[in-house]
């Protein structure tokens, strides 16, 4: 899903024309059935494609995020020079790169596209951008795109196509479940068993500040179908070291999930255990304190970049070891 903050500059705007414009290589009779079926949310509401933008207004558009517009030729220029910056030395770490695409280690912390209610020039497919432009390996970035995405707060593995071929045969691994992607997570208490899936129907609400948050459908004929392996790596004084598979990838899918068997991802402010995670961080004052969710490994079949099977792992950050070895202080 794709989210729009529109700011003052947009307001007046129609609803349609922002979207086009955000999305320029989606037809426009995509565009307006999109917007017939309620797959474009203006504040949680389906509206009239020549509904009036105004500023704040959230546009929620059900598409992936690899359709967002990239930045213009302008602001590439500007792009080229974060290479240099501090900011791209710490958050720019490439773990793979031949001529279709980069995979990625993803700090938490890191926005992966604008749009999202973020200032330019801080996410990771700038950077991406500033790498490319300045080694001259592209001379703009009108092809460049996110194949999947990471929540904000969640590191690991995350793939950067450069060319639309290599991004339409991404895509239809995901769509055919043949490119597995793989998770650490280190949660409160331990899963009811030390092997076991979910499946269960998730439907999008808002909560009280008017962001996402996804929950469990309570009708089985309502909502969209999620499906997450887990295994029970280790356990120690009360925290759980989860490996999950991912077999469907909605929204929150494996925080939500962890969180349905009674086993909260340390650090998830928005589906975890506040209470304790903070009797956790105040005892344990050298704990990091983030979401403890990373993207460890994805695999992906022969013919999608090069004939060979293609697996990509990002070790495994330092705080996840370190608050397992510690563990947490019981109640």
């Amino acid at each position: 899903m794709i989210s729009i903050l529109v700011t003052e500059n947009e307001a007046g705007c129609r609803l349609d024309r922002m979207v086009r414009k955000r999305l320029p290589l989606m037809s426009l009779s995509g565009i307006y059935s999109l917007i017939r079926k309620g797959g474009v949310r203006v504040s949680g509401h389906k509206l009239r494609q020549d509904y009036r933008l105004q500023k704040g207004d959230r546009i929620e558009i059900d598409a992936d995020v690899s359709e967002l517009a990239v930045p213009d030729q302008k602001q590439q220029l500007d792009l080229a020079r974060l290479v240099h910056t501090v900011f791209f030395k710490r958050n720019f770490k490439i773990l793979h790169e031949d001529r279709d695409l980069i995979a990625c280690n993803k700090p938490a912390g890191l926005v992966v596209h604008p749009g999202t209610g973020h200032l330019r020039r801080d996410t990771l497919i700038d950077l991406a951008t500033a790498y490319l432009l300045s080694g001259r390996k592209i001379k703009g970035s009108d092809d460049l795109a996110l194949v999947h995405r990471l929540d904000r707060d969640t590191s690991g593995v995350i793939l950067i196509a450069k060319n639309k071929p290599a991004l339409r045969r991404i895509h239809e691994a995901f769509r055919n479940r043949t490119l597995v992607k793989q998770y650490v997570a280190i949660c409160h208490h331990r899963p009811p068993r030390a092997e076991g899936e979910v499946a269960v129907k998730l439907v999008r609400d808002r909560d009280e500040r008017g962001e996402t948050r996804m929950r469990i459908s309570d009708q089985a004929a309502h909502g969209m179908f999620s499906r997450s392996v887990y295994r029970l790596d280790a356990y120690h004084n009360g925290l759980s070291k989860v490996e999950v598979f991912l077999e469907t990838g909605k929204t929150h899918q494996i925080r939500i999930h962890l969180a349905h068997v009674g086993a909260p991802i340390v650090g998830d402010t928005r589906y975890g255990d506040t209470a304790r995670d903070s009797e956790l961080f105040s005892r344990r004052p050298g704990t990091m304190r983030r979401l403890y969710l990373h993207a460890w490994k994805l695999q992906m079949p022969p013919g999608l970049s090069g004939g060979k099977t293609l697996s990509i792992k990002a070790p495994l950050p330092d705080e996840f070891n370190c608050i397992m070895e510690e563990g947490a202080l019981p109640r």
